[in-house]
């Protein structure tokens, strides 16, 4: 199982990010989240970001977890929570216009055409299945 664990600070303070293979050790579920250090309930629901990923390969999840501990630095765990948030939205704005499958990648592929390039890095958005 492919496990990583890193406390980055940012401008906020403190942020946890971890990255995993698996889903309470046993089902396969690839998946960083990120939440404030320390974190309380309240902090989970507002700032937490949960990021799954379409790929279970431990030298890839590495590469992974070390550019979300970069894009974490740069942004904070809430603006991180923005992404995530930008990100559902233009996935909700995808499949109401009728397209198939995540439309994030096409739209974010565009947008950087149009030099309005999405915050997170080309070689993660390949492998991002989704926010929670």
């Amino acid at each position: 199982m492919s496990k990583h664990s890193t406390i980055v600070g940012t401008k906020e303070g403190q942020a946890h990010v971890s990255t995993k293979s698996k889903w309470m050790g046993v089902v396969s579920m690839p998946h960083t989240g990120v939440t404030p250090h320390p974190c309380s309930a309240a902090d989970l629901k507002r700032l937490g970001t949960f990021i799954k990923w379409t790929t279970d390969d431990p030298a890839v999840l590495t590469k992974l977890h070390d550019a979300i501990v970069t894009l974490v630095q740069e942004v904070g765990a809430s603006g991180l929570v923005e992404i995530a948030n930008s990100a559902k939205m233009t996935e909700q704005v995808w499949r109401t216009l009728g397209g198939a499958g995540s439309g994030l990648k096409s739209i974010a592929e565009e947008a950087a055409r149009e030099g309005a390039p999405f915050p997170m890095p080309a070689e993660v958005l390949k492998y991002l299945k989704g926010f929670q």
